[in-house]
């Protein structure tokens, strides 16, 4: 995978330099590129979650502004040198947020052309360098999207942590709170997991996480579901230890990871095909805890599909989304 790093690059003021935007914005950070017309990477920035569903609009906007000016900051432009823009966002995929979201960018940044996708269509550019393939999505959601050959879009999950999410970082850490409650009244197993989510929440029995999870405001219900999510990672630590508990956690997520892809590839017709599946996000963090189940699932259904990491990553897959939409409109 081609990782995000900037290039010393100097700007020749005499030479009329064009340069791109991507923003890649999820439910637990936002990051932003300024590439150039080689593809180097001449900025970066990085800033809070930009899931409108989550952190409300004025929220959102601000931190993909505050990302992309510390991105022309480092590229040492001003944001008005920016020729196109593409920005994949979570939560924009119905009608209405997209619009509303849109002409919320198109008023905050001063760029001639922007486009505003889902993080799952700029993740999937990322990850299969515009080649037929699939990308699973797991990060404080989740989802799985892919193009055939024929230039077919499908996209399967993605509805949120009350209608969906299986296998996402929300997912996980919901089930590690189900586990630590089903623990302490002896419905369940005992598990290691306890303590550190105590601490993660700040209480000190499990009986007080009631008040943490469900006594806030409609206001703090977005920032409620992102600690929820950022349990994930106790959940790996236990597993990696041993903890039973935490494992079965990571194997069924798993498992919904891969009827989520196998979804897009029924869809797709490609059951046939020879392609890759490539895996973005925090979930995967957990290496071969989740790899090795999601494998064999997907390889199930599809024998010629290679589990493979991105080739780029999703916000390099927006920046040169964005430059070849910019290319085609004054070139096409």
């Amino acid at each position: 995978m081609n990782t995000v790093t900037s290039e010393a690059v100097s700007i020749d003021e005499h030479t009329q330099n064009r340069f791109w935007l991507g923003v890649d914005g999820g439910g637990t950070n936002s990051r932003a590129v300024i590439i150039d017309e080689s593809g180097a990477v001449r900025g970066e920035g990085r800033s809070a979650a930009a899931n409108l569903l989550r952190v409300g609009l004025e929220n959102a906007v601000n931190h993909i502004r505050q990302a992309v000016n510390d991105a022309c900051r480092e590229a040492g432009i001003e944001v008005s040198q920016i020729a196109a823009a593409c920005i994949g966002l979570a939560g924009v995929s119905q009608p209405g947020y997209h619009r509303q979201m849109l002409d919320a960018l198109k008023a905050a940044l001063p760029i001639a052309a922007i486009q505003l996708e889902t993080d799952a269509r700029v993740a999937l550019a990322g990850a299969t360098g515009n080649q037929p393939g699939v990308v699973i999505i797991a990060g404080t959601g989740s989802i799985a999207c892919g193009i055939n050959s024929r230039g077919r879009f499908a996209r399967a999950g993605g509805w949120g942590p009350i209608m969906g999410d299986e296998g996402s970082g929300s997912y996980i850490g919901r089930r590690a709170l189900e586990s630590v409650m089903m623990s302490y009244d002896f419905r369940g197993e005992a598990t290691s997991m306890t303590s550190p989510v105590l601490r993660h929440f700040g209480v000190s029995s499990p009986p007080e996480l009631t008040t943490v999870v469900y006594d806030s405001s409609s206001k703090e219900k977005g920032e409620v579901q992102s600690r929820i999510a950022q349990l994930s990672p106790i959940a790996v630590e236990a597993a990696r230890q041993g903890d039973e508990v935490a494992i079965e956690i990571l194997r069924d997520a798993a498992s919904e990871l891969a009827k989520t892809a196998i979804a897009v590839i029924d869809q797709l017709r490609m059951e046939r095909d020879a392609f890759r599946v490539a895996y973005v996000g925090g979930v995967f963090e957990a290496g071969e805890l989740i790899l090795n189940p999601l494998r064999e699932e997907i390889q199930k259904a599809a024998p010629n599909a290679e589990v493979a990491p991105p080739i780029d990553a999703p916000v390099i897959g927006a920046a040169k989304m964005a430059q070849t939409i910019h290319d085609l409109k004054f070139n096409g």
